[in-house]
């Protein structure tokens, strides 16, 4: 068969769908006209037709620099670049299309892909309404793309105006039924969504050292009343409004009482106001939680803490998630130290990495390692710590789910202690282990056990302690 036969047969072919045989004689036809860009335009066609996007860009490319240039190759290899993630030659060959005034309204569309691609909404969207403005029949799949470019901003009523436009010009359209579905997700999304809530709880608690008594005998210090019951009340409240754009913000204020049945030198009371602005970023958020907590022991006023914490999150892969933060709290011990040397006032400098893991069905495994400097003003105090932990969160039923987590903390104390005349080096093993129960909608039980084991070499500060927890929590 002659080549112009060959090549006439093969575009008879693709305009038929048959891409396997339209590919084998676009081929044989290549073999005779290896600089035709006409034929090189329709091999980048058909192979874009089968999926093979890296050889479909490489005719196309081809095509569009050929002599004759093929025009109508710009679009098409736009797409592919596209698909492929080649974005910084797609905007080249966008530049060179609009210069040269190529498909004005297809080129503004696959513009506007790009740049949602890029996280260039506001450009984006003036790239799309171009388009739909310069013809008419790219309206509904340029209104489409707008809805979803306003939903990524977080702007879900003017992104679902759009989703009723993009249904009204032709409500039988296979986008249209995508554009229906897509605008009761959205709904869904602003009907879930709580600008405020909160939770209480009670619970009863049961510690065995909640004096922390040493392990060990001490010659002349005698310790009792390390073990008793308390009850526990909690309050939370928070406000998390739907930002439009990439800002984001909540802010929760808490409270938390535990009042003991016999040791009441220990009844606590911990008020505790966060707010956290953030930013979303492609793949993750920029954040500054902040933090101050104010605590009374016995009903005087004990411990002020106040935190801040810059932290990044990201998406790794397969919904993966890490966090990095670096922070500074500072802490006023409300009350006066023994001595000078025991003042607890100080300013404590944190940095820390995080990773979580989904895991079977709604589970989560999470690692996280903390380092601390804290430069306290009573030398006793001042240490590096190195904090350790891992949790595991594991679904039993739809209704019951387990927590499990261990943590490792070691300290080393930078000075001699002045009375024990020895440098202070702590190592604490804890672990958890909670059950939660979803009794009925807002309605939690939980029960946990909360273990402890810290070893010091100042035997004053080497204790044991094991704390079991039952509490009821409804949420609002």
């Amino acid at each position: 068969m002659a080549t112009e036969a060959l090549l006439e047969k093969g575009i008879q072919n693709y305009r038929q769908e048959n891409y396997e045989e339209a590919l084998d004689l676009l081929e044989k036809a290549r073999e005779s006209l290896p600089a035709s860009s006409t034929l090189a335009y329709y091999l980048g066609l058909t192979y874009k037709q089968t999926g093979s996007y890296p050889e479909a860009a490489a005719y196309f490319r081809e095509a569009a620099k050929g002599s004759p240039a093929v025009k109508e190759a710009y679009p098409e290899l736009i797409e592919v670049l596209y698909h492929l993630g080649e974005l910084g030659e797609a905007k080249d060959w966008i530049a060179r299309a609009e210069k040269e005034r190529v498909s004005p309204a297809l080129i503004s569309f696959l513009k506007g892909l790009v740049l949602v691609k890029e996280d260039k909404n506001k450009q984006a969207l003036e790239a799309f309404e171009k388009a739909k403005e310069l013809d008419a029949s790219l309206r509904q799949a340029a209104e489409f793309q707008i809805a979803l470019a306003r939903a990524k901003e977080r702007k879900y009523q003017q992104a679902r105006e759009s989703l009723k436009a993009v249904m009204a010009i032709d409500p039988g359209s296979d986008i249209s039924a995508f554009a229906r579905d897509y605008d009761q997700a959205l709904g869904q999304v602003l009907s879930a969504h709580k600008t405020w809530g909160g939770s209480l709880g009670l619970g009863y608690q049961y510690d065995d050292n909640l004096v922390l008594k040493p392990s060990g005998a001490i010659p002349g210090v005698v310790i009792s009343g390390e073990a008793d019951s308390s009850i526990l009340a909690t309050f939370r409240v928070y406000y998390n409004p739907l930002l439009e754009g990439p800002w984001l913000f909540n802010a929760q204020y808490g409270i938390y009482s535990n009042t003991y049945f016999h040791t009441s030198s220990h009844n606590l009371i911990n008020q505790t106001l966060s707010i956290n602005p953030g930013l979303a970023i492609p793949k993750g958020t920029i954040s500054l939680p902040m933090l101050y907590s104010h605590v009374w022991l016995q009903g005087t006023q004990y411990l002020g803490v106040f935190s801040a914490k810059p932290t990044w999150s990201f998406i790794t892969f397969r919904d993966h998630l890490g966090q990095i933060s670096a922070g500074y709290a500072r802490r006023d011990v409300l009350q006066d130290s023994l001595t000078e040397d025991e003042d607890r006032d100080g300013n404590l400098f944190l940095g820390s990495a995080g990773y979580m893991v989904p895991i079977w069905e709604r589970g989560v495994l999470s690692l996280y390692y903390e380092y601390s400097r804290d430069l306290t003003t009573g030398r006793n105090w001042e240490n590096a710590g190195h904090r350790f932990n891992l949790n595991l969160l594991i679904p039993l039923t739809k209704t019951l789910s387990i927590t499990l987590s261990g943590e490792f903390l070691y300290q080393d104390y930078f000075n001699t202690h002045s009375v024990f005349e020895v440098k202070r080096l702590d190592k604490t093993y804890s672990g958890t282990v909670g059950l939660v129960w979803e009794a009925a909608k807002n309605l939690h039980l939980n029960l946990q056990y909360y273990g402890a084991r810290a070893e010091s070499n100042i035997a004053i500060y080497d204790y044991r302690r094991n704390v079991v927890t039952l509490g009821i929590e409804t949420f609002f």
